[in-house]
């Protein structure tokens, strides 16, 4: 190669190296300018904020103490009228009048019952549902909710038997979060709940009263969650015929209560019989007719009811504990 074409090429390329350094520098600069630029407006905007007063003034500060106390206000005037058709803690009672008080109230209620013409199930142990306290003591700290919960239960009995109940033949009380059985806290830390759970037997009028009670008491909150019925008349009412008469006849054995099947009753009918001759035929077999109106029977059976009471207390501002505030993490720092 030649010395004129050796510096041809040399000179080619050193025209592209540097061209290529030009427009590198080039842009380098540009991105410099932008980043520089931007970190004079932040600065810019720290130091403007640094000038500032970094707290509210006076006149915000007193809108906002003002907002509080109103709130605050509102806060106690629905609480004085939710504790208006609440009973307040008993906070003075020992563990060992709250075990005599159980018993009192047990013994009570049980003669209110047999007033009332209530049944209880005399196969357990009926004991207001606190029954493992006939032997031994509840915690100190439980008691004034326990309390509360006696007093609610004894009412929530009484209502029961006053609406004509016939029997109860099995209570049941969930305990409390701290009672053994119950390790875990109130789903609310405004609203407590004391679920019971128990089973009794009457008429439809009997259960429309009671549910009526419930949703009208002065003296406690009462929340049916649960309602099973269950009627205790397999069979249908008697329908009428078009003449007014019953649509089926019945005969029944005075003795036995046994009732004559369709099969019987057609065969006495056989050969054109007429209904003394049914009537005959049939008390020689030892029934007797007794026909039934529906207009007689409907609403006269009897059902058995499963509820889920929650006895609900609301507490007081002093009781509900105020949560946490909650720190933001700042960008980029550890949580």
């Amino acid at each position: 190669m030649n010395s004129k074409t050796w510096l041809t090429v040399f000179g080619v390329v050193a025209v592209v190296v540097i061209g290529s350094s030009v427009f590198y520098a080039y842009s380098s600069y540009g991105a410099y300018k932008t980043a520089m630029d931007g970190w004079d407006t932040k600065v810019g905007t720290i130091q403007t904020l640094e000038r500032k007063e970094p707290y509210p003034n006076k006149e915000n500060s007193e809108a906002v103490k003002a907002s509080l106390e109103e709130y605050e206000a509102s806060v106690k005037t629905l609480f004085d009228t939710l504790n208006t058709f609440q009973r307040p803690l008993n906070r003075d009672l020992a563990n060992t009048e709250f075990q005599q008080r159980v018993k009192k109230r047990v013994e009570e209620f049980r003669q209110f019952a047999r007033t009332g013409a209530l049944e209880i199930d005399s196969t357990t142990d009926f004991q207001l549902g606190f029954d493992s306290y006939a032997t031994t003591l509840p915690l100190p700290e439980l008691v004034p909710v326990l309390d509360y919960e006696l007093e609610a239960i004894d009412h929530l009995l009484r209502k029961l038997v006053d609406t004509g109940a016939e029997s109860l033949s099995a209570f049941q009380r969930d305990p409390i979060p701290g009672e053994s059985g119950n390790a875990g806290k109130y789903e609310s830390g405004v609203i407590h709940k004391y679920p019971v759970r128990f089973r009794f037997k009457g008429s439809f009028d009997t259960l429309q009263q009671f549910v009526n009670t419930l949703a009208n008491d002065k003296q406690f909150f009462y929340i049916l969650r649960v309602l099973k019925v269950r009627n205790e008349a397999t069979d249908g009412a008697l329908k009428l015929g078009t003449d007014g008469s019953p649509a089926f006849e019945r005969f029944e054995n005075p003795t036995t209560k046994e009732l004559a099947s369709a099969e019987t009753i057609a065969m006495w009918r056989e050969g054109g019989a007429s209904e003394l001759d049914v009537i005959a035929k049939a008390k020689e077999a030892g029934f007797v007719k007794a026909d039934q109106d529906a207009r007689v029977l409907m609403g006269q059976e009897k059902v058995s009811v499963f509820v889920v009471v929650d006895i609900t207390r609301f507490l007081g501002p002093d009781e509900v504990v105020k949560p946490e505030p909650k720190t933001e993490a700042k960008k980029g720092g550890k949580r």
